[in-house]
Formats: structure tokens, sequence, C-alpha cells
């Protein structure tokens, strides 16, 4: 555990240079490691030291050292790789993440574009509840069929969720599965129907892909027959458009071809032949060298390397704006024994002093918006705002506010410093992120305020597995990291705010409720809003008022949306997503890509 006292300096350098992102929430579950230090992968024939730039204007283009032919290959720069050999998501290590799978070697019953907002089914053509929210009716897709060209049937479907219902010995097993599911019928090879246990009007969440990827459906008619603790699934047999060619260790590198026998490709039949995937954990210069050199198409680029590549007038560079779905926030701790922090005057004094627009403009890399709501600024979340309420409670930076309550919850002594109930003010801050990340500074800049208003503020970075140990265990004032509840509907933030998930300091809340937040209005309606359709005419004035009570309390602050600019080289393939024509999520390492690589076209460029 490290402790940083002397944070101005910090401060000054990110003021004035926007480093590196500090890695978190979704982005760091794709492992972004253009920024590692570790040598790793295999990029062409380069040297890997410094280099001078290609020349104003123009594309210097290198050999990629790959198996395949490049003006029929896409190039994805991912993160380090440590499994070759196994694609079994049941155990943990068990299958590689950001290696092309969860992309297009899987698929999905459905996806929600969050760019646009649209639902797309896809494996499943339509979902539909009975009235008391007890039956879920999946409908699937007639024509889809396994890579090994076995139908895809509703026996799958049954099969992967009674292992599911049945094993919590395995990863995603028991949970919600144990506590909902009754049972699973199979009318006919098209009908599946969930049988639950008591009533769910939000169960059939898990099978649209929203943020990553969704369920995994495994053929039964291979599974059946194995272990799902010791199977390899080697190689992987899905539905996508593409199946595993090779992994190759010592390059640490996918290479994926296309399925000739794709059941789907009126609708989706992508242009490159392969697609691969291969670690950039090297230096972030020599990442970054490859893609100006287009020995990676998409990915191992980060802002500060894509800024010089503008400089330079590189011409084959695009860079598209993406929120990622959670946004900044400071979670506070709501427990009494916290002392000055369960205050709610207080969250709204640590509100108070958050500068939104100076982080979104000045500390994170790229430019961002303030948040507002404890969700993304996605067009298929925009149903569940309320401007009225959110006018009522405008999270806006203002310091002499602050002031003002901080004076009447704890009161200056003649030292200048406040007492809260008789005792010091003071408040600890922690951040899983480095000190040279945002959230980090961000965490600095709440401090900065905190002790000229005459609270002691300590602001702590530690490293991933003791910041989650304190975060889960509530050892902590407040917490400097992301939200990233709400794919869907509040109701998915507000569940996890209910009093009787809340455990004792000291006990690991299982990430449940780990603000130890207590509100019977609240703890009512999320209750009622678990029972109902949150799209119906009667849910929206209960979602209003659940939505009321959380700004009063504010147990998570949101602080800014989180904008991950994603960059494409244009050199081999066209048809990216751009700010202009954001037509579907632009993430490499999110399922929903699949449908990126559908639109590319080939440039006609061969390689030198």
């Amino acid at each position: 555990m490290a402790q940083y006292e002397s944070v101005q300096d910090v401060l000054n350098y990110q003021l004035n240079r926007r480093g590196l992102l500090g890695l978190g929430g979704a982005a760091a579950l794709a492992g972004l490691a253009g920024c590692s230090t570790d040598d790793g992968g295999s990029y062409g024939d380069e040297p890997t030291g410094p280099n001078k730039p290609s020349p104003t204007g123009t594309v210097k283009i290198a050999k990629a050292n790959i198996p395949t032919p490049r003006e029929q290959t896409l190039i994805v720069g991912q993160t380090e790789y440590t499994v070759f050999n196994s694609w079994n998501g049941f155990v943990p290590n068990g299958s590689p993440s950001g290696s092309g799978f969860d992309v297009f070697c899987k698929e999905y019953l459905f996806y929600l574009n969050l760019a646009t907002g649209e639902r797309i089914n896809w494996l499943a053509t339509n979902y539909s509840y009975n009235p008391d929210f007890t039956e879920l009716t999946l409908n699937l897709e007639p024509r889809a069929k396994w890579s090994d060209g076995e139908p895809f049937t509703s026996a799958d479907l049954q099969f992967t969720l009674r292992l599911l219902r049945d094993r919590k010995d395995l990863l995603g097993g028991g949970g919600d599965w144990a506590e909902f599911l009754k049972d699973v019928a199979t009318p006919d090879p098209q009908t599946a129907v969930l049988q639950l246990k008591k009533s769910n009007p939000r169960i059939h969440y898990g099978f649209i892909t929203t943020i990553l990827g969704s369920f995994d459906v495994r053929p039964k008619h291979i599974w059946e027959k194995q272990d799902p603790t010791k199977f390899k699934d080697n190689p992987p047999i899905r539905t996508g458009p593409y199946v595993l060619d090779d992994a190759i260790q010592n390059q640490k590198m996918f290479v994926w071809k296309k399925n000739p026998d794709y059941w789907n490709k009126e609708n989706l039949d992508p242009k490159p032949e392969y697609v691969i995937y291969q670690s950039t954990a090297k230096q972030a210069d020599a990442a970054a060298l490859a893609f100006e050199r287009v020995q990676i198409d998409v990915g191992s680029i980060n802002e500060e390397h894509a800024k010089q590549l503008r400089a330079q007038g590189y011409p084959n560079l695009i860079t598209t704006q993406f929120n990622d779905p959670c946004p900044r926030a400071f979670w506070l701790n709501n427990d009494p024994s916290r002392g000055l922090i369960s205050e709610p005057k207080m969250h709204w004094v640590v509100s108070n002093l958050i500068d939104r627009k100076k982080i979104g403009l000045s500390i994170w890399p790229v430019e961002t918006a303030p948040a507002q709501y404890p969700w993304a600024d996605y067009a298929s979340l925009e149903q569940w705002k309320n401007p009225a309420i959110a006018d009522k409670y405008p999270l806006v930076y203002d310091p002499a506010k602050a002031a003002q309550l901080l004076d009447e919850i704890a009161p200056k002594g003649s030292d200048g410093q406040r007492a809260y109930k008789g005792k010091p003010a003071t408040i600890e801050i922690i951040t899983p992120v480095a000190v040279d990340g945002a959230e980090y500074v961000i965490g600095t800049m709440l401090k900065a305020e905190l002790d000229k208003l005459g609270v002691k503020t300590t602001m702590r970075s530690l490293s991933g597995s003791v910041h989650d140990e304190k975060f889960q265990k509530g050892e902590f004032d407040i917490a400097d990291n992301w939200v990233c509840h709400i794919s869907q509907d509040p109701e998915q933030l507000y569940r996890d705010l209910e009093s009787d998930r809340a455990q004792p300091i000291g006990k690991n809340a299982v990430d449940k409720n780990k603000t130890r937040f207590r509100n019977p209005q609240l703890d009512e309606l999320s209750k009622q809003l678990a029972n109902m359709d949150p799209t119906s005419p009667e849910a929206k004035p209960l979602l209003d008022q659940a939505l009321e009570i959380y700004y009063q309390n504010l147990p998570v602050v949101p602080i800014i949306q989180t904008g991950y600019p994603q960059y494409y080289n244009t050199t081999y393939w066209k048809g990216w997503p751009t700010d202009e024509d954001l037509y579907q999520v632009p993430l490499n390492w999110w399922g929903h890509f699949m449908f990126v690589i559908g639109r590319l076209e080939p440039t006609g460029q061969v390689e030198p």
C-alpha cells in the first residue's frame, strides 16, 4: 500500500500534460496494453527503439509479421495474453480475454447498440413475458447453426442454463440463475421458456449484449460429454462468422479465419478473410510506431501518440470519440461509524467542490462532458433522465455553498480546523489508479478543496487488490473510481443500494451496496420496481421518485462522462465508425465490434 501526500506536484504536472489514461471500468477489462512496459507481441521487421517519424503527410508501410496475406487481414492490437490452448469460460483463466473470441466467434441472442439505442435480434428473434413475469419465452433464430454445422436450438440454451443453475462451482454459476430459474422448457427447437421461481421482469437483460459481451450458449452436443471444470473447448465451436485458425504463443497472436459456411451471410459477410488479435504489450512508443507503420489497423495507440501523428500530418488516422459505460465517480461511505462522510449534507459538500468542467477540459486526456446522472450518456438511456429533477439538484462547482453546508455540520474551531460531533473532521480518499492517472488527479483536486475548508484530507493510491479489499469492506471515506451499474435501467443501481444488501464495516460487500447506504423509502421503491416492467407507464413515477431520493443523498457522486477515443488506420481498411457516422459501438473488445468488421471495405492497398 502506498500513500502519497505531496500531491501538488502531481496535480501541476497533470494540468500541464494530459498523460495516459489511468485504466479503469470497462477499459480495464479490455487491458489496453499499449501502455504496458512488458515486452511481448510481434509487430514485424521494424526495430522497436527510437525511430524518426514518417515525413509529413505520408505513410511509411512496414511489413507485418503475420502468417496471412496483409491485404486480406484486419490486425487488432490488444492486451497481454497468457492463455492460448483453452476457451473454457467456466473456470478461472480458462479463456483469453481480448483475443477476438468474444467478438466474432461467440455470438449473442441480442445486441443493444449503445451508440444508437437500437436492439439487434441475432441468435434470438424475440422475447416475451407472461403477465406476472414468472415466465420468459425466447424465440430462437431457426437458421442459426454452430460452426461444425450442427443446428443451434433451444436444447443448447436449456443445457447451458441448467448447468449454470446447478453448478455454483462454475464461473457464472449460481447467482441469479440459482435464485430465479426453476427450469427451462423446450416446446420446439426454436422456443425456450424460462420458468422462474419468482417474478423478474429483468431476467432477459442477461441475454442482451450491452457492455462487453453477454450470455454464452454452449453447444450441448459437445459439452454434455465433458467435465465443465476440465474441458479445454479447443478449438471453440460457436456460431460466429470467424473460427479459430491458429493460436501462436511465441508471437502472442490469435489468427481467425472466415467460416465459409457461416449461417447469416445474407446479413453479415465481412470482407477481411482473416482477423488477427495480437498483444501490443510493449512500450507505448513501440506500439504506436506499429500503428503508424500500419502493422496494426486498430488499437496500440493512445491520445498522446495520436496527437503526434496529427501534428506531423499523418493522413490515415481516424479518431472516434465514444463514452465508456462507466462515468467517473466518488463513492461515499454512508455507514455512521465513518463519521463526517456519512452525513447527506457532506455528500453535497463533496459535489459542490468538484469542478467538473475543468476536469473534463483539462484533466481527462480528451475533452469530455460533466456527468449529471450516474450512467453513461447513451441514446438508450435517455429515457431515464428527468430534467426537472436534475435542474432541482444541479451538480455544479460552488465552493461557497460547500462552505455553508460544512458550517452547519462541522463548524470550525479556533484553530481553523473543523470538528464533527466533537472529533476532528477528517476524510480519506482512496483510488486504485496510479499517481499519473487522471482519477488520482481528480482526487487530489477534491483533497485540495477540502483542505482549504478546514477538513484534513488524505489521498491514497492503492494497488488494485488492496483497493478492492478496502472498497468491498467499507474501509474508506471516499472511493475515487467509476460507476458501472446502469446499462439498461436505473433500478440496476437502486437494487444494489437496498438496505438489506448493506454489510457491516469489515465484511465483504461482494459487489453489493459498497457504500453501506440505507434508506427505507428507496428500499420500498426499489422492491416495487423489481417486479415491474421499467418501460411501463406506472414505473416512470416510481423511477423518478427513486432518482430524487438518490440526489438528496448522493451515495455515489457522478463526476464526468468517460471519453475513450478509438483510433483506426485507413491504409488497408475503410468504413470505420466516425464521430459523424457512429453507427455502432467502436470498441474492438466488445461483442458489437463484429458489426464494425462487417462494414469494413478493403482500400486495395497491397503490402510493399
